[in-house]
């Protein structure tokens, strides 16, 4: 978690170091499956870099998770705990029993193939809980919904707010422990590049069929990757952040099944992470701001001069923030960062989506 954040300066020095960014469009509107511009294809335009190629060892706790959720017995209520539990066979099938209790609770998840209803232990088929492909989504109460499939659990999702029962194949399906979500990201002929970020460390995912190939990189801070006739896909907690693709190519993106409305997210994730010492920043961008998601609003603000001898460079909107300790702060734009301005000696990394700016 990010140290308070100290509200003075302590030698600090004088000069500054202001770096600029090539200028990028921002969009104005998108769509879950988009081809925008001509049809050549959209090769990917960064170059990779030792700083970029590398996962980062600065660990930043991300996570939105509330809770590590099914204890021994397989109960996935609020505190409950439980140690990991493998994924089930690669082959074969295996039944799912969700147990509900008081009230509503809703689900989904993710699974290899052949994802089907059933009526295993009790369990009623309900018109309300819905299978998309290797995906489902529900609601139970009092009662139990049941599925069959072939191939792992790759993710479980549920209210917190309720309490439910899940076993796999009559053992605890220690669903706490596995990932939320699963996105995945089709392309359709031109190679389309694409960047995100999750509120907690995505991983590398077969679910759907997707391959692993080179051009996708995860660190910390998010995720960057290129898809062209085929699919990749991910694992993680929490949120879907933001995402970004070059618009000259073609992508559907799903989470869990649906489609993940990418159109309606932010482009990019900015995080400011502390090297140790405290360190005043500004932030320069084209477009606008999204939300703040981690930042001491007592030091951080937007389009504001925080902080004396910070100059605002190009007349672009800009975030002043303070990080210090092994804290980091966090927001979300429309567009690209254009500069960064930092006091020499003091100068946090700076991450946009995955790649490293500064």
């Amino acid at each position: 978690q990010p140290l308070h954040k100290a509200h003075h300066m302590t030698d600090i020095p004088t000069r500054l170091i202001i770096c600029h960014f090539q200028k990028a469009y921002y969009k104005t509107s998108k769509i879950p499956v988009m081809s925008m511009g001509s049809n050549r294809a959209a090769h990917e335009t960064e170059t990779s870099s030792p700083s970029n190629d590398r996962d980062t060892h600065q660990s930043v706790d991300v996570t939105r998770r509330r809770f590590i959720a099914t204890s021994a017995a397989g109960v996935a209520g609020l505190g409950a705990l439980g140690s990991a539990g493998s994924a089930a066979a690669a082959s074969g099938e295996h039944t799912l029993v969700i147990e509900g209790f008081d009230s509503q609770t809703s689900y989904s998840f993710t699974v290899g193939n052949n994802l089907e209803k059933s009526t295993a232990e009790g369990a009623t088929i309900d018109d309300n809980d819905e299978i998309i492909d290797q995906s489902a989504h529900g609601q139970v109460w009092e009662g139990k919904d049941a599925y069959t499939f072939d191939g792992p659990l790759y993710s479980f999702d549920f209210d917190r707010s309720g309490e439910i029962n899940v076993t796999l194949d009559g053992e605890p399906a220690r669903v706490g422990n596995r990932p939320d979500h699963t996105l995945v990201i089709e392309g359709f002929g031109p190679v389309t590049s694409y960047s995100f970020s999750t509120s907690g460390r995505a991983k590398h995912s077969d679910a759907y069929g997707a391959t692993v190939n080179k051009a996708e990189k995860i660190n910390d801070y998010g995720v960057t990757g290129a898809v062209q006739n085929g699919k990749d896909a991910f694992t993680y907690d929490g949120e879907l952040l933001s995402f970004d693709f070059d618009r000259d190519g073609e992508v559907r993106v799903t989470i869990d099944g649906k489609a993940a409305h990418v159109g309606q997210r932010p482009d990019r994730t900015i995080t400011v992470v502390a090297k140790g010492r405290y360190a005043e920043y500004r932030v320069g961008f084209e477009g606008t701001i999204r939300e703040v998601i981690d930042a001491e609003s007592g030091q951080d603000g937007i389009n504001e001069d925080k902080f004396e001898g910070l100059p605002d460079e190009d007349g672009d909107q800009t975030f002043d923030g303070a990080v210090s300790g092994t804290g980091y702060d966090r927001f979300t734009i429309d567009g690209d960062v254009t500069n960064t301005v930092h006091h020499n000696d003091n100068a946090p990394a700076i991450y946009s989506n995955y790649r490293q700016i500064l």
